[in-house]
Order: structure tokens, then sequence, then C-alpha cells
């Protein structure tokens, strides 16, 4: 007797476990085929069948743990002028004018500040935005530039009588390659946080 033929979508299955839900979807196909037009390769559907659902419970495990630790919420947020409503934490290129900080770090080197609305005590406040262009000058050039887009900036902050010295981010070589190359001017308190929104007027 001829030996029964092998059903493709069976194949097709098992090959496109990686892609879990597309790999039931064919393992199920297969599995109907193969009871219609008699084919062998039942136990290679059923694979096909569980291995994509242990990819599918992968993906949405994955998923879960990206949504949970903010990390999906780092990949598309965009940058939002003005006070926040609520605290949030937010990439330091996606400080914006306006936006309040509740704590600056030490270091140099800035990859994520906590924005607060401005009537709570924070460090900084965002006040305005420069754009640089053309290739990366090198970190001190862009630190020498920066410092002198906001200096005046900052200096006419003075009538608020809130004690501020000048701040900023700039752009890391990194960021430079990857279209980011605005520097964020921030008035910083002087003695310590202080509250209220230093371009309400």
């Amino acid at each position: 007797m001829q030996r029964a033929r092998l059903e493709p979508a069976a194949v097709a299955s098992v090959a496109t476990a990686v892609l879990g839900p597309v790999a039931i979807v064919l393992g199920a196909l297969a599995h109907r085929r193969i009871r219609r037009n008699r084919r062998r390769s039942p136990a290679l559907a059923w694979t096909g069948i569980g291995l994509g659902a242990l990819v599918t419970l992968a993906w949405v495990l994955t998923v879960v743990v990206l949504a949970g630790n903010g990390t999906i919420d780092r990949l598309t947020e965009r940058p939002q002028a003005g006070d926040v409503e609520s605290a949030r934490t937010v990439g330091a290129s996606n400080v914006a004018v306006g936006n309040c900080v509740e704590f600056l770090p030490p270091g140099e080197q800035v990859g994520e500040v906590r924005l607060v609305p401005c009537d709570q005590a924070h460090i900084a406040q965002a006040i305005s935005s420069h754009e640089l262009d053309g290739v990366f000058p090198g970190a001190q050039a862009v630190a020498d530039q920066a410092l002198a887009a906001c200096e005046p900036d900052v200096s006419a902050l003075e009538s608020t009588g809130t004690p501020v010295t000048t701040w900023y981010l700039a752009p890391t070589p990194q960021a430079w390659e990857q279209g980011s190359t605005s520097v964020v001017c921030l008035a910083r308190g002087s003695t310590g946080p202080f509250e209220g929104d230093l371009l309400a007027g």
C-alpha cells in the first residue's frame, strides 16, 4: 500500500513555532486536514500546537513584565510640555519645557527623572529648549553651548524671587546619532527644592 502523505500544514506549524499564534492556527488546520484526508503526522500537528502555545505564553509573560517595570512606557513616551497632572518617571530626553523635576542626581549623566506637579516640592524646572545642529562637536563643546544658551534664560527669572542656578540636560553622542540634538535648560533651586511654576508669571 502507498504510504500516506505528510501534511504540509503540520510541518509549517512546527517551523513557525516562534510566531506563537500562527503555529497554533496551522497546527489546528493540519489536524483537521489529517483527519479528513487520512494523512499522517498528527503528532507533528500537536507538536506545532504545543510549541506555539508555549511561545505565545512566553510572549504574554514578557509583555506583562515589560509593562510592569515601565519599559514599554519608556519606549512609547513622548515629551509633554507644561506642568504635569501627576508624578511620573520619564527618560531625560523626554523632559519638556514647563516640566518640574523632583530630583537631579549629582552625576553628569542622567538616564531618568521623575516629573511632579509644580505645586509640589521639586529641585528644578525646565524653562527653555535650544536646538543644536551639525555633527556632534564633543561633550565639552556641547556643554559650553548649553551653558551659553541657558544662562540668559535662567537669569531672566530673577524677578520671580526664587533663587535658582543654571542647569541643563544635553544630548549624549548616542542620543545625538539618534536625532536628539536639543538642550533643555533647567532652573535649579540654589538653596534646595522649591514650590511653584516659574513660568506661570
